[in-house]
């Protein structure tokens, strides 16, 4: 009987844990032929913004030399839409006459095959192959199965991405060399926002959005946030930060773009307007479809009375980020790793302070922020 092995997944971007886990299982498998095949459209995530060819042209890239018994599979392509593993399993018993299938899966997908779609036909027509994280308890894998030796790294493309998206650059201790280039070539995952905000900002300001980002992914963490949306805020945050309060005046009134007090912010402290303009450039240059990222670039500098916890992040990331000189800015930032609402009391007080040391004109967003968290903290 052949052996075929099968690993299918997003590859959005592949990384070296992918690579360490295919490599050793065509050492311990040893498959006449494996088979990468990488989704159309996952059923447990959106359909990936990252056009087909180039995942495809990702994995080429990364598992080609691992061996020349490595088919790449466009499978799912050619299905248009969900695929589901035991369709795949099916569609590899009806290719090959008489072979062992053989299912390639990291441990985070083993815990749940049994929720997958018919997943008796999987167990009974494949022997799943698992990678082994820490953490994973081998007695619940009732079903045909082989666990590789040793552990694998714990990586995952969601962190690829938004390391990407948050810094710029490509992790090169997560992303091989030859994926780089393919991101590189085709300006993916964010690669296009960086290279628009180097434009358009002055080099410091770049720097703050790079540093509010990074730390936006970091308390994401904390506050089981999507990571994704964290630094796409953050990163973008500032996007309309380069224009002049004049420029910032004529862009809202040309877009028609609804800020609260316009004429009296117009009047008194045009470049509060930057936060609205940030939004309408993430929405319309970029794409940001999300509610909750929009609403957080608007409400980073001034606040609202219903901030979600994504909005608190941004806005005590961005008075606490890293480039920050003032001596409160470790007060705050070491105070949101520990309780976000009073770290977002503390910047709040912050900023106020700032302005009325500034002498300028407080705007009563500001001021209604205030008064709604001192209430809630009582």
């Amino acid at each position: 009987m052949m052996k075929i092995l099968v690993f299918g997944g997003s590859f959005d971007p592949v990384h070296k844990g992918h690579i360490a886990v295919l490599k050793k299982a065509l050492q311990v498998v040893k498959p006449d032929v494996a088979h990468v095949v990488p989704a159309y459209h996952s059923p447990f995530k959106d359909k990936s913004p990252t056009p087909f060819k180039l995942r495809m042209q990702m994995a080429k890239a990364a598992f080609s030399p691992l061996g020349d018994n490595i088919v790449f599979d466009d499978y799912e392509l050619k299905c248009g839409g969900k695929t589901y593993s035991y369709q795949l399993v099916e569609y590899l018993l009806k290719r090959y006459k008489n072979a062992e299938i053989y299912l390639l899966v990291g441990t985070d997908c083993l815990n749940d095959l049994h929720k997958w779609k018919n997943a008796p036909y999987i167990f009974q027509n494949a022997t799943v192959v698992g990678g082994r994280r820490r953490g994973f308890s081998e007695h619940k894998a009732d079903f045909k199965h082989i666990f590789l030796p040793g552990s694998f790294p714990k990586m995952s493309s969601t962190r690829a991405r938004a390391h990407i998206l948050a810094s710029g650059t490509i992790p090169e201790d997560k992303v091989p060399p030859a994926v780089g280039e393919v991101i590189l070539k085709n300006d993916l995952y964010g690669l296009e926002v960086h290279r628009w905000l180097k434009t358009h900002l002055k080099p410091n300001r770049y720097l703050h959005s790079v540093n509010v980002a990074e730390l936006c992914a970091i308390l994401s963490d904390i506050y089981d946030v999507p990571i994704e949306k964290a630094v796409q805020a953050g990163i973008l945050h500032d996007a309309g930060k380069g224009f002049s309060g004049e420029e910032l005046i004529k862009f809202c009134k040309t877009h028609k773009i609804k800020v609260p007090f316009f004429d009296d912010i117009c009047h008194f402290e045009p470049h509060l307007l930057h936060s609205y303009i940030s939004a309408w450039i993430a929405k319309k240059e970029f794409g940001v479809k999300d509610k909750e990222v929009l609403d957080a670039i608007k409400e980073h500098t001034l606040g609202s009375l219903e901030m979600t916890p994504l909005s608190k992040m941004l806005f005590v990331a961005d008075i606490s980020s890293k480039d920050r000189k003032y001596k409160d800015a470790f007060v705050i930032r070491t105070l949101a790793a520990q309780d976000l609402d009073k770290a977002l009391l503390y910047a709040a007080n912050r900023k106020l302070w700032f302005t009325i040391d500034s002498q300028k004109w407080l705007c009563p967003l500001g001021i209604e922020l205030w008064n709604h968290l001192v209430k809630c903290a009582n």
